[in-house]
């Protein structure tokens, strides 16, 4: 972090703690001079001066802030997409791999008929959504990194709309004007976007969940809501029951898919909806059928999943239906990650608290691709503001539906203790809980002290305009290296030069490392599935030895140098392997980190 930025980030940590401190002060002062004074009804409600009821904003200049904060939020999205981050990382290559397999076999690479979860690297499994995704937009537009990137793109502005919906609905407009704005510019919102991993779509769908199950709660006049008696004629009370059911349903068939987003979901989705259905039946939200409706709907899109996870837990034989496979992986290593498997459950207790706290309210930097250095995941001075949420959550006597607000941020902390050790990617259930109650907060500070609107603008519009300016910058050029930028080039350079065998450095991401080696040459070859399996030897068109004698993972020496001159090879190497090859035999052509070896 240069020293400027960071010099920066102090002054806007201390003004955004001392404007939450003023805030909360004149709150709390406000509430003590109520209770010891006698004071008129329009002097002990100052709410119509800014942020709810009759707003100073009014409905044009809403709308206009609205509409900004979608273009401005689209426009950064997509500004060179698909070459910032540059190079592609390995878990997305894996997906783009399978989602061509699917798109042209509806196997994924190896194979498997339909998976209901991906073998990926076998100790380590993978979420089989996101491939299932990219299949359809392969289908449409062919293999490229833009289309194994698309969904991810589709999909993470999605949850921006659905998040800014959602918050809108249980807080009002200028709540959710707050939450469109911030979610706009939002650092991890922006960097998830823009390249494609499986556990990085589960946010967006959970939230569009919650969103519908909202809806589905407040639709209708069929049960009794808190202490308010609703009068409906028989026909109002259909219709109300039916909507409410329609959303419910639609909450429950994306909470099933958020089954195929990630993991985790087996030991956090299953228990919320537990919880949430009890808790509105008891409020009267929700009655008995409607719950067992929920759950036929819920368990008609997870139940491949969950019978996935049973059949690796018991280690049953995989079972092939008609229509999907349900895999076993005997070499999975995953049960590993998880708080009640591990050898000290006490110990990493500790630890898991310890890693949930430095990603979430330190917000310490993280794998490069989750984070730019100095702006975190919120924004290093939002944490503030998330504390003034709290108390303007109390502030509004929130119980019912609005409690759906800590049903979401509960969920990201048990998936933040239940899971060991968690990074950024781990724990991305919890972000759009954080950033409901920082937009409480930050409406809060600005509903007590108007002039916090401007300091507030100011300091998100800096920040905002710092973080863009060093992404597509500096961090563009340190993430082209996390992503083997130059890889992909070498390789179609050496494919370009003839040779029938490509010899690849195993050392791409650490010394060999040959799976991934492997899955980055799947990649930019756009191997066909049927030749990798071995089932033909016709790939993209083209007749070529079988893919096992075609392409050769290897550390590359110079043993390995001189003993395969006769075969006539080209090679992907690392631009530092390049001294083994005699100049006068072969060209070298580099590109950045790798470079391509082929026969003059």
């Amino acid at each position: 972090m240069s020293q400027a930025l960071d010099n920066m980030n102090k002054i806007f940590f201390t003004v955004a703690a001392i404007s939450v401190a003023l805030a909360i002060s004149k709150y709390f002062a406000g509430k003590w001079k109520s209770k010891t004074q006698e004071h008129n009804e329009e002097k002990a409600v100052p709410l119509k001066s800014v942020a709810y009821g009759k707003s100073a904003l009014g409905e044009k200049s809403r709308s206009i802030l609205l509409a900004a904060a979608f273009v401005l939020g689209f426009a950064i999205r997509i500004y060179q997409f698909g070459l910032v981050p540059g190079g592609v990382n390995q878990d997305e290559a894996m997906a783009a791999v399978d989602g061509k397999a699917l798109a042209d076999y509806a196997t994924d690479r190896f194979g498997t008929f339909m998976p209901a979860h991906l073998y990926a690297w076998g100790y380590g499994q993978m979420s089989s959504l996101l491939s299932y995704l990219i299949a359809i937009f392969v289908k449409i537009k062919g293999f490229s990194i833009i289309t194994a990137r698309l969904p991810m793109l589709m999909v993470s502005i999605m949850g921006g709309i659905f998040f800014y919906l959602f918050v809108k609905d249980l807080f009002g407009k200028n709540v959710g004007l707050a939450a469109a704005l911030f979610v706009a510019i939002n650092p991890w919102h922006f960097l998830q976007s823009r390249w494609s991993l499986d556990c990085n779509l589960l946010p967006h769908f959970f939230i569009a969940a919650m969103y519908f199950f909202h809806k589905g709660i407040c639709a209708g006049p069929s049960v009794k809501r808190s202490n308010d008696t609703v009068a409906a004629d028989q026909d109002g009370f259909k219709n109300g029951k039916l909507f409410r059911r329609i959303y419910l349903c639609i909450s429950m068939l994306l909470f099933g898919l958020c089954m195929y987003c990630y993991g985790v979901t087996i030991y956090t989705i299953p228990l919320l909806l537990l919880v949430m259905a009890v808790y509105y039946t008891v409020k009267k939200y929700l009655q008995i059928s409607d719950v067992l409706i929920c759950a036929a709907a819920y368990l008609f899109i997870a139940w491949p999943f969950l019978l996935t996870m049973a059949v690796n837990y018991f280690c049953l034989d995989t079972i092939e239906l008609p229509f999907v496979t349900i895999q076993y992986f005997p070499d999975s290593i995953r049960a590993g990650d998880i708080l009640f498997f591990s050898d000290e459950p006490l110990r990493q207790l500790g630890n898991n608290i310890k890693s949930l706290l430095n990603v979430t309210v330190f917000q310490k930097n993280d794998l490069p691709w989750n984070g730019v250095e100095g702006f975190g995941t919120m924004y290093l001075c939002t944490m503030p503001f998330v504390l003034a949420g709290f108390v303007e959550f109390v502030r509004r006597k929130s119980e019912g539906v609005k409690s759906l607000a800590v049903f979401a941020l509960l969920t990201g902390i048990g998936l933040g203790l239940l899971t060991n050790n968690v990074n950024v990617n781990r724990i991305n259930l919890i972000y759009y809980g954080i950033m409901i109650f920082a937009v409480l907060g930050i409406a809060f500070t600005i509903r007590e002290i108007w002039v916090f609107l401007c300091t507030n603008m100011a300091m998100y519009a800096v920040l905002a305009a710092m973080l863009l300016m060093t992404y597509f910058g500096d961090y563009a050029d340190i993430i082209k290296g996390q992503f083997y930028y130059g890889f992909g080039d070498a390789l179609l350079r050496a494919e370009a030069s003839g040779t029938q065998i490509i010899y690849v450095t195993a050392d791409t991401q650490y010394e060999g490392s040959y799976n991934v080696s492997e899955i980055l040459t799947l990649f930019y070859d756009a191997t066909d599935a049927n030749y990798f399996q071995g089932i033909t030897n016709s790939n993209n068109g083209m007749e070529r030895l079988p893919y096992n004698q075609r392409f050769v993972y290897a550390d590359i020496t110079e043993e390995l140098a001189y003993s395969t001159i006769n075969e006539a090879a080209s090679y992907v190497i690392r631009s530092e392997e390049a001294g083994y090859f005699d100049t006068n035999m072969y060209e070298v052509i580099s590109y950045g980190t790798f470079s391509a070896v082929v026969p003059k």
